[in-house]
């Protein structure tokens, strides 16, 4: 991964208390290891500002996040609704044939066959899989993540191969 490349590992959904905490939804598992005094990022009108994490904790499916830079609700609400991000470089490394979503995100998808069904646009995180939605000639089909349909994840060649299940092919 290269340094430079931010990678968002949150949303904030609101302000949390009157001291500046916000409620944060991770994406993934990608707060977990993070610690007081790492730097995070947030980017406001295309401009990158560092973040100093002060203390971090989980509260249910969400995140209470606290930044040593806001101060009060005003300045937490001010971040509703943006990304968290952190360096791509501080991520963990996975095991083999684990991905980060924003590693998939803009794969070709084909079939075992070699027909393209279009683009990966996105990742649906659902209770038993996650879901690639890719987005083709064809519109938009929603295939499961799931052994049996996706064959291979290869993104240093930019695809990913699967066999359809019934119903799904066009």
């Amino acid at each position: 991964m290269k340094e430079s490349l931010l990678v968002a590992i949150g949303k904030v959904t609101k302000a949390h208390g009157i001291r500046g905490a916000l409620k944060v939804f991770a994406y993934g598992e990608t707060l977990e290891g993070v610690e007081a005094g790492q730097k995070l990022f947030s980017i406001e009108g295309g401009v990158e500002r560092q973040l100093t994490l002060r203390e971090l904790r989980a509260q249910n499916r969400v995140w209470i996040v606290e930044f040593e830079e806001i101060i009060g609700r005003e300045q937490a609400e001010s971040l509703s609704g943006k990304e968290i991000f952190i360096p791509g470089d501080r991520l963990p490394v996975l095991p083999d044939g684990e991905y980060y979503h924003f590693q998939l995100i803009g794969l070709l998808v084909e079939t075992r066959e070699g027909r393209a069904l279009g683009t990966l646009k996105a990742v649906l995180q659902t209770g038993s899989n996650d879901v690639y939605v890719v987005e083709g000639g064809g519109g938009e089909v929603l295939i499961p993540a799931i052994e049996g349909v996706v064959c291979e994840v290869d993104p240093a060649n930019g695809k990913v191969v699967v066999d359809l299940p019934e119903g799904l092919e066009s």
